[in-house]
């Protein structure tokens, strides 16, 4: 995953943890209290200065709670859930600048995708139900991330310039803008048999 600058990865990063959370196929407590903070990783990654305290607040209320596993997986597992970690690595990636935690996102993305698959091929006995193949999943995955990363390349400009703040218009812009670029993956598969 190569971003154009910061502010293009906290885009990206905000992009690919919407659509998790949007394809969550277990919705967990701890995935679901994560909504407010990439609530405010959006206007964030489109030039709202404001949005910085709020997201160090939230960040650090997570790394003080048993969700955080500083001590291995010694917590509750709703903080390894792909959807949690991917808005928790969009939060570092606007808060620190660092396009690899953009990366971090991309990888749960993928985790997340060969999920899904796992979830519609059994039927919880153990047994293989349908045979989907998790190749083709995390292939459509990664094309979705790479179409993602083409069309935020027409706003690498303006990216750049956010993270040190844009007018109450252009944040507005380009917020629609890139909240218009969130897509599902064209092929998620049913847990029905065929």
């Amino acid at each position: 995953m190569l971003a154009a600058n910061a502010g293009t990865a906290v885009a990206f990063a905000a992009l690919t943890a919407e659509r998790l959370m949007r394809l969550d196929p277990q919705g967990l407590p701890f995935t679901q209290s994560l909504r407010p903070l990439l609530d405010l990783v959006w206007p964030a990654a489109a030039g709202d200065q404001t949005a910085f305290k709020p997201i160090a607040v939230v960040l650090g209320g997570f790394y003080m709670s048993e969700y955080c596993h500083n001590d291995g997986q010694t917590g509750p597992a709703d903080a390894d859930d792909d959807p949690a970690a991917a808005i928790l690595f969009a939060a570092e990636c606007f808060l620190h600048a660092e396009p690899v935690f953009a990366a971090h996102v991309a990888g749960r993305a993928i985790d997340a995708a060969d999920y899904r698959v796992e979830l519609a091929s059994e039927d919880y006995t153990g047994d293989e139900a349908i045979g989907f193949d998790p190749d083709v999943a995390i292939d459509e995955e990664v094309r979705q991330q790479l179409a993602d990363l083409d069309a935020l390349a027409s706003y690498a400009t303006k990216l750049s310039r956010a993270r040190f703040g844009l007018s109450v218009d252009e944040q507005g812009l380009l917020l629609d803008a890139l909240r218009d670029m969130v897509t599902a993956p064209t092929h998620t598969p049913s847990a029905s048999k065929g």
